[in-house]
């Protein structure tokens, strides 16, 4: 073996076994931690997205770190070519946080409050969290193309709170992040 190929493959060697070696360090997020929101894309897997928004999704939303409405992400371009590819059909890029019209974040975290008195059910589409006894308190989210809706009922308040909204497609995304999170808080 010639001295310059083998010195070409020890230095080939010798880059990919650091390059692996700090393999873990590349990987992380800007601020260190996993993101907060770590596999809030897995809703872009579903047949019948469009193909490339869920790459789009890891890169903007879990790459960047994006796991707050105020977190400014370091790049806007990731955000407008999913706005470019997506279609009608396609949910809005799911780490942007659009308010629920249906409930505060203080009422959804009240049907939940105690972690315990809560049951939750899901669908393909829609997911709903209800307080067990006395059943008076609950919210759903349903995100079904053509059906989007949110509903938040409250009996236990005078006077009584219901609120029954048809929602855009990015809006039921969203209460239903909501609900999901809910749901979450209760390890149901």
């Amino acid at each position: 073996m010639k001295l310059n190929t083998f010195l070409g493959l020890t230095a080939a060697a010798a880059f990919f076994g650091l390059a692996s070696m700090g393999g873990s360090a590349v990987a992380q997020t800007p601020d260190g931690e996993p993101p907060a929101n770590e596999g809030v894309c897995d809703i872009l897997q579903t047949p019948g997205t469009t193909p490339g928004l869920y790459g789009l999704c890891v890169a903007y939303c879990e790459a960047q770190d994006v796991d707050s409405v105020d977190k400014e992400p370091p790049s806007t371009k990731i955000l407008g070519n999913y706005n470019k590819r997506k279609q009608e059909t396609d949910p809005a890029m799911p780490c942007v946080k659009i308010p629920c019209s249906c409930w505060t974040e203080a009422e959804i975290a009240s049907i939940s409050g105690d972690g315990i008195s809560a049951a939750c059910n899901s669908t393909a589409t829609s997911t709903q969290i209800i307080d067990v006894a006395p059943r008076t308190h609950s919210a759903l989210a349903e995100t079904a193309v053509g059906r989007e809706r949110c509903r938040y009922v409250d009996l236990n308040t005078v006077p009584t709170t219901i609120r029954s909204l048809t929602i855009t497609p990015a809006e039921a995304v969203s209460c239903r992040a909501d609900v999901v999170a809910a749901c979450a808080s209760t390890g149901k």
